[in-house]
């Protein structure tokens, strides 16, 4: 048996370790157009901010990948996926059977198609490179201007980090709140105040529409007319998953690769895990998400069936020196709720009589464990009813 992964993130990592849990003689090839072993990818925000070293980002030792027999092909595309013969071929022309496959491709960020993309001080921040090349660009800029386009998560840590590094730094936000995915109205304004205690400046309600510039950035254009000095512009608007390589393969595909609950494709013998794949029309784009579907990838591939029942949803912000916590769907109606606000403080519990629905708390660790245990089933929701009754 020969196993095959196309990707060596979280999702392609966990699904190799996970066949060799079950299979220990079959041979594993992971297939990577990265340079580097997998990391753990939301501590690049970290170490974007200098708090972390290069080699603190790595979750398992290059000599756990020699220990367990799996093969790494470094700096290898994958360009075609041949499903009847069940074969894949490498950039360089070299071919290599399979007997079973997992796409964990990842995927890509979204940048808009505005004149000015392509300036040398525009970036996104998704991989080492891309941070390596944020932090050499601020070292070597004595203007040090920027603009990071999203006030989502990502978009938010990355705007602090830069802070940090001694940056002026303005988030520019289409939604007319921060956080739209994640907060309500309350929330984001809390959030947003707290934030501009900590130096950064906001634009909301409004989208960049061209970068102007010579080679690099120079001022920035918005919707509304209202220009914004910068020496550097940093794109934080979501990701898109990479599914070329499925669709091609004629794989079926929607805004992800579709896959059932035993996270097969529409191939059976081809799997999927991670930020590529679409499982009950959500493409979850989030870490623990693509952990645990690759854990599930590999016990299917290796032949131990275990079923994906979904992710929560949940994200925990934490390099902003802000305690918030999110989970939960917001739009769910006929619920209960629980709704506690003060200067710095914020909770809203959703809930029904079975079940917790949604939970966002901001401003205090204990009530966010409190509230987390409460979302994932470890404690009743009673004790959190309990605390605000």
């Amino acid at each position: 048996m020969h196993y095959c992964i196309i990707g060596n993130g979280v999702a392609g990592t966990e699904a190799a370790l996970s066949i060799r849990s079950q299979d220990s003689s079959s041979a594993i090839t992971i297939i990577t157009q990265s340079a580097y072993h997998m990391y753990y990818r939301p501590r690049l925000i970290e170490y974007l901010a200098g708090d972390i070293k290069h080699e603190n980002l790595y979750i398992y030792k290059p000599a756990t990948y020699d220990e367990k027999h799996i093969e790494i092909l470094f700096k290898t595309e994958v360009i075609d996926i041949d499903t009847k013969n069940k074969y894949i071929t490498l950039h360089h022309g070299a071919k290599i059977n399979y007997d079973k496959l997992c796409i964990a491709t990842g995927a890509t960020p979204s940048v808009p198609s505005i004149p000015g993309t392509t300036l040398q001080s525009v970036f996104s921040v998704r991989t080492i490179d891309d941070a390596d090349a944020i932090i050499n660009h601020i070292n070597n800029t004595p203007y040090k201007k920027v603009a990071v386009v999203g006030g989502g998560l990502l978009g938010l840590e990355t705007a602090y980090s830069l802070s940090r590094r001694g940056c002026s730094v303005t988030v520019i936000e289409f939604f007319d709140r921060l956080l739209p995915r994640q907060l309500d109205n309350d929330g984001a304004t809390i959030v947003k105040k707290l934030l501009e205690q900590k130096g950064l400046q906001f634009v909301l309600g409004d989208s960049v529409t061209e970068i102007l510039g010579d080679s690099s950035v120079q001022k920035i254009i918005c919707k509304s007319g209202k220009q914004i000095e910068a020496s550097t512009v940093i794109f934080s608007m979501g990701i898109k998953p990479e599914i070329t390589l499925a669709k091609n393969a004629g794989l079926m595909v929607n805004r992800g690769i579709v896959i059932n609950n035993f996270m097969q494709t529409s191939e059976p013998d081809i799997f999927a895990a991670g930020d590529p794949t679409e499982y009950n029309g959500i493409c979850y784009g989030i870490w623990p998400a693509a952990r645990e579907q690759g854990k599930l990838a590999g016990l299917n591939l290796a032949g131990v069936k275990q079923e994906y029942k979904g992710t929560l949803l949940s994200v925990l912000l934490k390099i902003t020196g802000i305690d918030l916590y999110s989970a939960g769907d917001f739009n769910k109606e006929g619920t209960k709720s629980i709704v506690h606000k003060a200067d710095s403080t914020y909770v809203k519990f959703l809930y029904n009589d079975a079940e917790p629905v949604a939970a966002i708390v901001i401003g205090d660790m204990n009530i966010i464990k409190l509230a987390r245990n409460v979302m994932e089933k470890k404690a009743e929701i009673k004790e959190l009813v309990t605390m605000f009754s």
